[in-house]
């Protein structure tokens, strides 16, 4: 996924983060339920948009992230709800939980042209 073009279409914006990252949980449980490209690509839209906000868009632009990835959807979200859980304690939490999203696409077998495809017609590009 060409992740630096999809950081670029994110607009900053004001948010109260604390309230922002617990919509952003709520919508992660709800897409373990459902389990589509779509819903993927709404939390990915999401988590670029506090990674713009918490000014790691140019870490994410630059640097970029490696997926990772767990045995299996279950491990995989469990992790990343311990991430967001223990985000107090870890100054990386935000890059951690990234990459693990990141690898959530690999593990479910999404095709990374088929997000970037969504992604794109839903910001109208």
């Amino acid at each position: 996924m060409n992740i630096k073009k999809m950081v670029d279409t994110i607009e900053p914006q004001e948010m109260d983060t604390e309230s922002f990252i617990s919509s952003l949980h709520n919508k992660i449980i709800h897409f373990y339920k459902e389990k589509s490209v779509e819903g993927y690509v709404e939390v990915l839209r999401d988590m670029l948009s506090l990674a713009v906000h918490l000014k790691f868009d140019l870490v994410l632009k630059h640097f970029g992230t490696a997926p990772v990835v767990a045995p299996d959807a279950t491990m995989q979200f469990q992790e990343m709800f311990k991430c967001l859980a223990t985000r107090g304690t870890n100054k990386n939490w935000f890059l951690d939980l990234f990459a693990l999203f990141l690898g959530l696409g690999t593990v479910l077998q999404f095709d990374a042209s088929m997000i970037e495809e969504t992604f794109f017609k839903e910001k109208g590009m």
